[in-house]
């Protein structure tokens, strides 16, 4: 078992698998190798008791669950490993629930799409004629339930849409909606920026329309007409179902931390713990025109425009229908989507074409919990892959060279203390001497002007200028690069040599201190007054960064972000700036005076110039609070 206190690893799960929903993403169409072999009940059960023994044990996964289903027939369903470790309770497929986190937001999408078949919800209308509160009218453009429902209605991230420590830090939803409302950052239609607050916000319009509670609605016309009675979109969990909800592992340290249960910020984001079976209806659904055992919870054709795709950046790329992502792999047209808590990780996938629903839950965090959908896929549609030559174009190497860089994901923070955070998990793009792109660890070639295949996959991307940035598109994923001066490496240096030049001071000062005392030699008040205001401006910048990033490793155990902890840090480091102000004033003094040694003053001044730094630093990553 590996330890995962990789700081980076942590913050990465955070973001909900932002790098890892643009695997898989067939873009150029490869052809079938040979017809998809017969999802046997057989075939199934020898494919996944290889591939989750395996997977179980190389990683030390506690427990999985799977459901395969086919129209409107479950093929199979298999519980693996166990749903409470200490007490040697196995997971029972037919009993167990398991978490399913952001794959609920399907339920709240097809719980919208419901309301717009009856005319209650119109998906291009103004969110505010909805609501009884506003969302700020920052571009032209209204922000529509189509906007939501494909991720483009431009909100940054806001990490306190995940999870709270407990049931009594649970807020009304339109109290969430209200405090943790974050900044419309993208014109509406324009990026696709992965959003939590704009799922949650969809949930409190179904609410709204409905005239019933959230999970209410969802219980009431989702869950009881599919038959889906062990399943529960409430927390707790009702006193019948509680009991067979499995544990929630994390490893740490080479040991196992569970959690019983996890208390969703806001419900509409992730709302559903269920059996796989359970789940597997729900499929059902999706794949047999909206119906399970002649129960229809949509039309078809609502079905179909709910599957069909809704935004791409460009023609050439797949993107996102309505919340599932919306690509081709294997020969496949795959709909799918992927879940994950701090403990739990679900895949969930649509094959259309195939009329095949694919669920594979799991109770402790893999390493990649979209690989065994992929070897599925590899199993039963296995493919041959052209490898794609490169096109004779004209300035292919200062296309290439001139798209290098740093990139970050759309789906990040901009104007709150989170900037930092979501900005560590940064992407590489670099023109290689082959005249091949390389974008992480993979390598690409331009096919086309401005286009980009994989050299020995499926992937492709594209790249354009849009408001001094450029971006780079892949499927339905967006990343912007990074300026010289926002490289978190960058400033994390600048953090680390900041913190050297004031930790200096602590040890030279005292001991210039002891060297006159023993002298019996005085010291200038003015001298005495610079280090001390030196010296207290750089422990309180140390403690009080020191103090986020013990935050910030907590979150990444928890998703559980410390919305008060960090207003009061960023608040308190507000007190450094007038320090910084008086640490230049001494500086300035100093030299204009030349009353002290000229390496005092020199010392002294790069511990001024750090603290300006810093303070610039501060600013930049919105850890001075507004």
């Amino acid at each position: 078992m590996t330890s995962h206190n990789s700081i980076l690893k942590l913050i990465g799960r955070s973001l909900l698998l932002v790098t890892l929903l643009s695997l898989g993403l067939d873009l150029m169409g490869p052809k079938s190798l040979a017809a998809a072999a017969p999802l046997t009940p057989e075939a199934l059960e020898a494919f996944f008791d290889a591939e989750l023994t395996r997977q179980m044990a190389d990683e030390g996964l506690v427990g999985a669950t799977v459901a395969v289903v086919q129209g409107d027939a479950q093929v199979f369903a298999k519980g693996y490993g166990y749903a409470d470790l200490a007490a040697g309770t196995s997971v029972d497929v037919d009993r167990t629930l398991f978490y399913i986190g952001s794959d609920g937001k399907l339920f709240t999408w097809t719980a919208v799409m419901q309301l717009a078949e009856q005319g209650r919800l119109d998906l291009r209308a103004d969110v505010n004629s909805y609501l009884d509160f506003e969302i700020p009218t920052t571009f032209p453009e209204p922000i529509t339930l189509h906007h939501l429902m494909t991720h483009t209605a431009g909100f940054e991230e806001q990490l306190a849409a995940l999870f709270v420590g407990n049931e009594a830090d649970l807020l009304p939803l339109r109290d969430f909606l209200v405090r943790h409302r974050p900044a419309r950052v993208y014109a509406p239609g324009a990026i696709y920026a992965y959003s939590n607050y704009g799922t949650a916000l969809a949930g409190y319009i179904v609410a709204r329309v409905s005239g019933q509670s959230y999970e209410d609605y969802i219980t009431a016309h989702l869950l009881a007409p599919l038959g889906m009675a062990r399943s529960a979109a409430v927390q707790p969990l009702p006193p019948e179902l509680g009991p067979d909800m499995s544990v929630g592992y994390q490893v740490r340290d080479d040991a196992y931390d569970t959690l019983d249960f996890e208390w969703v910020a806001a419900a509409p984001c992730a709302p559903i713990r269920a059996t796989a079976p359970d789940i597997g209806r729900f499929m059902r659904a999706h794949l047999n025109g909206g119906c399970v055992d002649g129960v229809c919870i949509l039309q078809p054709e609502t079905l179909q425009e709910m599957h069909r795709l809704q935004f791409a950046h460009h023609p050439s790329l797949f993107g996102s229908s309505y919340d599932f992502v919306a690509s081709r792999f294997n020969g496949q047209r795959v709909l799918w989507h992927m879940g994950e808590s701090a403990r739990f990780v679900t895949a969930l996938a649509l094959l259309p074409e195939s009329d095949i629903g694919l669920l594979v839950s799991y109770n402790t965090p893999p390493v990649d919990g979209t690989a065994i959908l992929f070897r599925f896929l590899d199993a039963f549609y296995p493919i041959e892959r052209p490898t794609p030559q490169p096109a004779t174009l004209p300035d292919r190497t200062a296309r290439a060279d001139a798209v290098s860089g740093t990139y970050v994901s759309s789906r990040a923070a901009h104007t709150s203390p989170q900037k930092l955070i979501t900005w560590l998990g940064t992407l590489p793009v670099m023109a290689t001497a082959a005249e091949e792109l390389a974008v992480g660890t993979r390598r690409y070639v331009e096919t086309e002007p401005g286009l980009f295949q994989q050299r020995d996959g499926d992937r492709a991307l594209t790249f354009r200028e849009d408001a001094g940035r450029t971006w780079l598109f892949e499927g339905s994923l967006a990343y912007f690069k990074l300026r010289w001066y926002e490289q978190p490496l960058l400033h994390l240096g600048l953090f680390a040599v900041s913190l050297l030049l004031f930790a200096s001071g602590w040890i030279a000062w005292p001991l210039a201190a002891v060297r006159h005392r023993r002298r019996g030699e005085g010291v200038a008040g003015e001298v005495r007054s610079a280090r001390w205001t030196a010296a207290g401006l750089g422990l309180l910048m140390t403690g009080l960064l020191a103090a986020f990033v013990v935050r910030m490793l907590a979150f990444g155990t928890t998703y559980v972000y410390p919305t008060a902890a960090v207003a009061l840090i960023t608040r308190l480091l507000w007190v450094t700036v007038p320090l910084t102000i008086a640490v230049v004033v001494f500086a300035a003094r100093a030299w204009r005076r030349r009353e002290f040694a000229c390496a005092w003053r020199l010392h002294y001044s790069l511990i001024a110039l750090a603290a300006v730094a810093l303070t610039c630093s501060l600013w930049l990553w919105r850890l001075l609070a507004i």
